[in-house]
């Protein structure tokens, strides 16, 4: 039989296949989606957004008739094949930060595979497109709040920092959309683009670093706070008792201030006398934490200990977390035992 025929009717029969399941994968990929950004606030991680798609019908068509040299099909599993179905987005301020996402992911699905775009790239000696891929899988062991119904369920997620992806995005946009070849002063100037966005990611990173050291020694910035608490006083308080640990989102402080408000901690000087009574390090040996947690998420827990249940019943239906009773419930039991 004409191998082309063979393979026109196998692609004509997955393409069917994931036209039945495309609902179901919209699904999964809007709870997973959710998911992720979940656990990244309660981890207090600072990230600039997190993004899905589900492959369109000619995408996917396109991905299942690539052929390996021999003529075969590349994917001649056809859809159980392909990783990126489901592809998620996570876009960081700092590199850092991917690091810290990644950490944070691995311990909720399963990694089935890592691919360091970076790394290849300075393997090759050659500066273009960055950035760290997860391929991962809904697992029954660890399967966050909202993915049970989408157990088995792979997908792949891109971490990068905003600039890589301004760069990734402007490049494909001009080659994908350029009408013939892209001339050579064009993949000069592309080039040239990644090694600078290379080196100011490594100089925002040296940035936060010098900033939170130097804000390790405290100075009189929080005497010079108004008296009325707010996000950004929160942020500085923060910044001052944890120099080492993550900014968090620039809205999960004024969420802390709601938190700190329904406990009676409304001045600057209430939260800074609460910050300094902490006792940190025993925090972090009780709840075991995976890597420096944000601010915001310390502080959280700092709550639990000093309003222990009351903190619970007070503040678990503050926010968008469905699933926070849950989570605080098993935090404080980490906290005493």
């Amino acid at each position: 039989m004409d191998p082309d025929l063979t393979h026109d009717r196998l692609i004509e029969q997955w393409l069917e296949e994931y036209a039945a399941s495309q609902h179901e994968k919209r699904a999964a990929a809007n709870a997973i989606q959710d998911a992720i950004a979940a656990r990244l606030d309660d981890d207090g991680l600072n990230y600039h957004a997190i993004e899905y798609r589900v492959k369109d019908h000619q995408s996917l068509e396109q991905k299942l008739r690539r052929c390996n040299p021999d003529g075969n099909l590349k994917y001649a599993d056809g859809l159980r094949g392909i990783d990126d179905i489901i592809g998620i987005r996570v876009i960081t301020f700092l590199q850092l930060d991917v690091e810290r996402a990644m950490t944070a992911l691995r311990n909720s699905f399963d990694v089935i595979a890592h691919v360091d775009k970076t790394a290849e790239q300075r393997e090759k000696g050659e500066f273009g497109y960055s950035g760290q891929h997860l391929v991962l899988r809904v697992s029954e062991a660890t399967a966050p709040n909202g993915c049970r119904n989408h157990i088995g369920e792979r997908f792949e997620v891109q971490f990068r920092t905003i600039l890589q992806h301004a760069w990734a995005e402007f490049e494909h946009d001009i080659r994908y959309k350029s009408a013939g070849p892209v001339p050579p002063e064009v993949n000069r100037a592309f080039t040239l683009a990644s090694g600078l966005i290379e080196l100011a990611d490594n100089q925002f990173s040296t940035i936060s670093s010098v900033v939170a050291a130097e804000k390790a020694n405290p100075g009189e910035a929080v005497l010079l706070l108004p008296v009325a608490l707010t996000g950004e006083a929160l942020e500085s308080i923060l910044e001052q008792a944890l120099p080492s640990n993550p900014r968090s989102r620039v809205e999960q402080y004024e969420w802390l201030r709601e938190l700190l408000e329904i406990h009676g901690v409304t001045t600057v000087a209430q939260a800074s006398e609460l910050v300094a009574s902490a006792d940190w390090d025993a925090i972090s040996r009780k709840v075991q934490y995976k890597f420096a947690p944000g601010h915001v998420r310390a502080a959280d827990d700092l709550l639990l200990v000093r309003y222990g249940q009351a903190h619970i019943e007070k503040t678990q239906a503050l926010g968008h977390d469905r699933n926070r009773r849950a989570k605080l419930t098993y935090r404080l039991r980490k906290l005493r035992d």
